[in-house]
């Protein structure tokens, strides 16, 4: 399995993010071939939390409508197989809280959501955190001097848990925020200008500790956007 960092400059652009439903809806997009914006920032991946309010399946995808208290919006799933249903949609149900991972779209001049990832969400404190490290991020885009941080020369606040492309001067101060061993995981990755990413194993031998407090590191930075998976099935 390889991993890679969220980059800023050339690659910044491949940022997960945390978002309400409402700022999905205000997203720009400058001209049809354009990344879309939020808060003036290009955003790819986009991560948001919310209620099934409405499930439709076809033999080729499965059509949500998801709500979050602040809108609501159409997210899309594409499927493969029947196999591939019974996979993807397992323990989704109308009324139920998700976490999804996608890409936005617009088609006939509609809005929607191409999901990635969807899963059930089973605590309510991860609904109540999300929101938050929404607030969070967003924050950090329109006032980027908070905490006396100014843009381009320390970094986003701290309460800010996912990259903000550009808005910090080095890797020390963007990481200064993580336990020590992530940190050291997320130097080490990000030092490498690699579209496969690094293996696992080679930054479990570069940190010095053990394969399972390694690997438990990384799913919770992926949890939170800094990582993601690539040719193994991992990256960020």
């Amino acid at each position: 399995m390889h991993v890679q960092a969220n980059r800023q400059g050339g690659r910044a652009n491949q940022t997960l993010r945390p978002v309400t439903i409402k700022q999905i809806r205000e997203a720009k997009q400058p001209h049809p071939d354009a990344d879309w914006q939020i808060d003036g920032v290009d955003v790819s991946h986009i991560h948001y939390i919310g209620s099934v309010h409405n499930m439709a399946t076809t033999a080729t995808n499965v059509m949500y409508e998801i709500g979050d208290g602040t809108g609501y919006i159409e997210t899309r799933q594409w499927l493969d197989s029947e196999a591939d249903e019974q996979g993807k949609t397992a323990g989704i149900a109308q009324d139920k809280y998700v976490s999804m991972i996608g890409t936005l779209k617009k088609f006939n001049d509609k809005l929607h959501v191409s999901a990635q990832q969807i899963r059930p969400v089973d605590n309510s404190d991860e609904v109540y955190n999300h929101l938050l490290k929404a607030l969070a991020v967003s924050l950090s885009y329109r006032n980027p001097t908070a905490n006396g941080a100014p843009a381009g020369a320390g970094g986003v606040a701290s309460a800010n848990d996912y990259a903000a492309p550009g808005a910090a001067g080095g890797n020390a101060s963007e990481y200064a925020d993580l336990p020590p061993l992530e940190r050291k995981i997320m130097e080490i990755i990000a030092a490498v200008d690699d579209d496969d990413g690094v293996h696992v194993s080679t930054v479990s031998r570069q940190c010095g500790g053990s394969g399972e407090e390694v690997m438990s590191a990384i799913e919770n930075l992926m949890a939170e956007g800094r990582l993601f998976s690539t040719i193994d099935d991992l990256a960020a």
